[in-house]
């Protein structure tokens, strides 16, 4: 049994996905984590969470487009998307926010969908864990989406904010906990935090960020947990 991590893949094509799980012969023994934003930009999200969604060992973290998805899910309510300047107030905010972010791509693609399939979707990511806390060969990883915002290392975890857990940003300098727990995270393309980062994980003592740019055009990438092997697609 081997567990894997990715994140961020951005609507990357789910076929391409599927290959390279079979090429590394995932199996159903072995784990998956998506640790977040399946969707927007590509065109492939929603497959890509519908496919986790049929799958006993992969599991899904939210990450801050799906919380996006969840905060704009009254554009779905109706018959037709609402334009914009239909919106007011917070509705209307939140609406740019995400399309802002590349939601056009989910927008479209919601609307393929039957009522109850967008239900269906929208259950899920309501129940879909911020974090979770796994144990790979004696060693203790916390996975998010984003890191872990106002961190402090005697905090709960259950004490972070959505906020904490899908929007932050960790800076080369961050240091989580130094007792041997080590978080991994996306949500910031590697790149931004240094061009000699391009197309690969970053790996510090307290972090792995395995965000590597599938979102700005990139490939993903897949982490063993088992040996902090990565598999690049």
């Amino acid at each position: 049994m081997s567990i894997y991590v990715t994140s961020d893949l951005h609507g990357y094509p789910l076929k391409k996905l599927q290959n390279k799980l079979e090429e590394i012969e995932f199996g159903p023994n072995d784990h998956l984590y998506v640790l977040g934003d399946c969707i927007d930009r590509g065109t492939d999200g929603l497959q890509i969470l519908r496919w986790i969604m049929s799958q006993p060992n992969v599991t899904f973290l939210l990450g801050n487009h799906e919380a996006m998805l969840l905060d704009n899910r009254f554009l779905f309510d109706g018959d037709s998307i609402p334009s914009v300047l239909d919106l007011k107030g917070e509705q209307r905010n939140s609406y740019c926010v995400w399309t802002s972010n590349g939601g056009y791509a989910t927008i479209d693609a919601m609307q393929q969908f039957s009522d109850a399939q967008i239900k269906h979707i929208f259950r899920f990511l309501e129940k879909a864990p911020l974090y979770k806390e796994i144990e790979v060969n004696g060693k203790r990883f916390i996975l998010t989406h984003s890191g872990l915002g106002s961190f402090a290392s005697d905090k709960p975890l259950s004490e972070y904010s959505r906020f904490d857990l899908v929007w932050t940003r960790p800076s080369l300098n961050t240091r989580y906990y130094e007792d041997g727990r080590k978080v991994i995270l996306g949500h910031t393309p590697t790149v931004l935090l240094g061009p000699e980062y391009k197309g690969k994980p970053i790996f510090t003592d307290t972090w792995i960020d395995i965000d590597v740019g599938a979102g700005i055009g990139m490939n993903p990438a897949l982490l063993r947990l088992d040996d902090l092997k990565v598999f690049y697609f």
